[in-house]
């Protein structure tokens, strides 16, 4: 293991960073259990227990700090055939915490099987955002940070009396921002707090997932029973949820609201939800928030729609981004809403671009086209912003693309829609294996 001096570089998530990729197992072999291959995916291996400074004695300042940190990355296999690769299925799997000794202290927060990188007597630098008092404890503080769609970094402040009411003070957790174009965590070692980061970030081919919620009825409990049991959008590597109300649905979750009632009529040609203005209030509280940029693929997802995101990270290595972006149509009859994806250089594209869209078609419609949110991001995207489109029919199974069997979910799809009760979804989850891939034979 390598020591890290006081101020040594840590990697960080930045967005779209290039990584060098190991050479890929045998996709024919036995792979571990669950556990252990999550946390190499994941990219951290537990610190030795010697990486934590020893206390300091009255009037001495903390010496450098040690840490041992193996890092790995998700090693897909490529092979002939879109879905050969193997792995065993994630039945409300969690990760693992990155250093030994903190797993119990970061416990106590239901969602803190999702929190980052974590190190105990170690401050990682950053602009702060909040300093919250009266935190019972690490996971609670973690908790805040994934809360807060521009904390990047937190840090804790153990039982060690000092009364400050700012960073470091006992049972104070400071949220800090990191900024998007940033590589690296800049550390300094700290007696007495725990600092860590709000969600891994290290995945090759990571994945940003939002999805729009009512309020109220199937769709919340569709959005608890996933979020319990750690499928669709919270298996991704970051995760958000959009509503008109600000809810607090777990520790870690809580709703970004925006102004709408949710409503629409339907009409247009095809007789969809003509839900375009509603999305475009979603789209910008996705964008202002920022977390898309620490990822490389955005996908917008609907509650009712069975999503396995182990399969997508498949997909769209057969898909790499293109300096003028690319986002995956999914259905022969054009993109389909419940699953939308599309690459970091798109997002941007995207970001910038809605705008001009608007315009241009309120003027070929002479005011606003009649279509969906799906119609509108895919003409945009394809015949404004001139984003490459590129199809790819494993996505998405379902009736309105004229899947047959879409509703045995056993033909190993990345998703499949719709299902709306959550003993449907359970079922449809269930018949696909808990989003394994199949093996080779």
């Amino acid at each position: 293991s390598a020591s890290l001096s006081v101020r040594q570089a840590q990697p960080l998530r930045s967005p779209r960073a290039p990584r060098a990729m190991p050479s890929p197992p045998c996709c024919a072999g036995e792979m571990a259990s669950d556990e252990t291959s999550r946390r190499e995916e994941e990219g951290f291996l537990a610190a030795d227990a010697a990486a934590v400074p020893p206390r300091p004695r009255a009037g001495q300042k903390p010496g450098r700090a040690g840490a041992a940190v193996a890092c790995g990355v998700l090693a897909a296999c490529t092979v002939a055939l879109h879905w050969q690769i193997t792995r065993p299925p994630a039945k409300a799997s969690t990760s693992s915490l990155a250093v030994v000794g903190l797993a119990e202290k970061l416990s106590s927060a239901s969602d803190m099987g999702r929190c980052g990188w974590s190190e105990e007597h170690m401050d990682f630098q950053g602009t702060d955002i909040a300093h919250l008092s009266n935190i019972s404890d690490a996971g609670t503080c973690c908790a805040q940070c994934q809360e807060n769609p521009r904390c990047r970094v937190w840090m804790y402040g153990e039982q060690e009396g000092n009364s400050d009411f700012t960073d470091g003070g006992d049972r104070v957790c400071t949220l800090r921002f990191v900024d998007p174009s940033s590589k690296f965590v800049d550390k300094k070692p700290r007696w007495g707090v725990v600092s860590g980061l709000p969600f891994d970030w290290v995945r090759h081919n990571s994945l940003f997932c939002f999805a729009l919620m009512q309020p109220r009825g199937y769709e919340r409990e569709l959005i608890a029973l996933q979020h319990r049991k750690r499928w669709s959008l919270f298996d991704c590597d970051e995760y958000q949820v959009v509503s008109n109300e600000s809810m607090q649905l777990a520790p870690g979750l809580r709703t970004v609201a925006i102004t709408s009632d949710l409503k629409c009529e339907k009409g247009g040609e095809f007789g969809t939800a003509l839900n375009n203005d509603i999305f475009a209030l979603v789209w910008k509280q996705v964008i202002d928030g920022g977390r898309y940029k620490y990822n490389d693929w955005t996908v917008k997802v609907d509650p009712d729609c069975a999503f396995f995101p182990q399969r997508l990270r498949v997909a769209v290595a057969f898909h790499p981004d293109t300096y003028h972006g690319i986002y995956l149509n999914n259905c022969k009859f054009g993109l389909h809403g419940p699953l939308e994806i599309l690459s970091g250089a798109a997002m941007d594209i995207w970001s910038a671009g809605y705008e001009r869209c608007r315009l241009h078609f309120n003027e070929v419609c002479s005011g606003p086209c009649l279509w969906g949110e799906d119609m509108f991001f895919d003409q945009c995207m394809l015949k404004v912003l001139q984003v490459h489109r590129s199809d790819d029919w494993n996505l998405l199974s379902e009736p309105h693309c004229d899947n047959p069997g879409w509703e045995k979910c056993s033909d190993h799809k990345v998703a499949f829609h719709p299902f709306k009760t959550t003993s449907k979804y359970e079922e449809c989850v269930a018949a696909a294996d808990y989003g394994s891939l199949p093996l080779v034979a």
